[in-house]
């Protein structure tokens, strides 16, 4: 695609309509988020138990589609029961109460998944306030800063994302290389620098699987 100018558009981290740009740089593709958070729940609670989900919003179209591919995950785990999906309308004292009120009602709750990044420190301080920290695991989609003391305390288990620092690399490259030619509709792959051969898929460039922050690693990232 090219602007009147002849300026080539990438986009990355959130996509416009396509045919207003040439590629998308997609930090991680939905799938690959839902069966990352579904797995590292399974880890935690050796695939057996109750969990529930805490998200945004019902409607939101994204966090849905993550939800539908941890669904789609969770037949691997037949010990594991979704009993629960509760909206916190991306705020972290709502998301505090959703999960105490879930703590309550389902005693044997064994982990809280959030797909939403206040979701996971709302439900962290309602495990700690209910002194069932290491009983019930927590883990969910959200940045390192907003979580780890929560993960140092170890009251959150996994914090999900992606290395930013890698995804604007991504970008930048692609960028340069579609202004040089490079890149162009129905490229394969092409060069990405330190982070070396990156496939295409179609018109999206996909940074990888999804990154797992814990108590070990977490103090290597400052955003």
């Amino acid at each position: 695609v090219l602007l009147p100018a002849g300026i080539k558009v990438i986009t990355y981290d959130a996509d416009s309509q396509q045919d207003a740009r040439s590629f998308f740089v997609n930090q991680a593709t939905a799938q690959a988020i839902g069966e990352q958070l579904m797995d590292t729940a399974a880890t935690l609670t050796g695939s057996e138990g109750e969990f529930a989900i805490i998200t945004g919003s019902l409607t939101s179209s994204n966090m849905n589609e993550w939800i539908k591919h941890i669904k789609e995950r969770q037949a691997k785990y037949p010990n594991m029961k979704l009993v629960d999906i509760k909206p916190c309308d991306d705020q972290k004292d709502k998301a505090q109460q959703e999960a105490t009120n879930l703590l309550s009602a389902y005693p044997n709750l064994k982990a809280f998944v959030s797909v939403t990044s206040l979701g996971v420190p709302g439900a962290a301080e309602a495990v700690k306030q209910a002194g069932k920290i290491g009983k019930v695991k927590v883990v969910g989609l959200g940045l390192p800063s907003e979580n780890k003391a929560y993960v140092k305390e170890g009251v959150t288990q996994a914090v999900i994302l992606w290395k930013v620092e890698d995804l604007g690399y991504l970008a930048v490259m692609a960028g340069a290389a579609a202004a040089k030619g490079e890149l162009v509709p129905g490229a394969k792959e092409f060069n990405a620098g330190k982070l070396g051969k990156m496939q295409v898929e179609g018109d999206n460039i996909v940074l990888g699987k999804p990154f797992v922050f814990t108590k070990e690693n977490i103090d290597n990232f400052d955003f």
